[in-house]
């Protein structure tokens, strides 16, 4: 999956048009906000990948990804960036849309970190 799929998703959640140049506006900004989504779950996506056994994520730039690159997290995560992406491309224009859209994206989060199993790890000891 491409991150102009999450792109697309995203502009299909807001019934928006797909042809290009239609939305250059939300086409410039979705490449800052899928990275970061990409950044804020990313220890979320380390999990599920162990979980899973999906292997470790590629690196990804904390500010921009390009559309045309693969969507860095585990495909499990694409619907969630879709809604978190619609929600922030539409914040300015219709915030109580923008907020349905946001709580949604918690919910899914939410959701796919109580399906990744528990992990036993040592416990630091330190005093303070």
């Amino acid at each position: 999956m491409k991150n102009k799929d999450i792109y697309h998703g995203a502009l299909r959640i807001l019934s928006e048009s797909m042809v290009d140049g239609a939305n250059d506006d939300y086409e410039e900004r979705a490449p800052y906000i899928i990275a970061a989504f990409c950044n804020e779950c990313r220890d979320a996506d380390a999990a599920y990948r162990r979980a899973n056994s999906l292997g470790e994520a590629a690196e990804v730039n904390a500010v921009y990804v390009d559309l045309n690159d693969d969507f860095p997290c585990a495909p499990r995560f694409s619907s969630a960036c879709c809604t978190y992406l619609a929600a922030m491309l539409i914040i300015d224009q219709d915030s109580d849309l923008s907020d349905r859209l946001y709580d949604k994206y918690s919910d899914m989060m939410s959701s796919i970190c109580a399906g990744i199993p528990a992990s036993v790890e040592r416990i630091s000891e330190r005093y303070l």
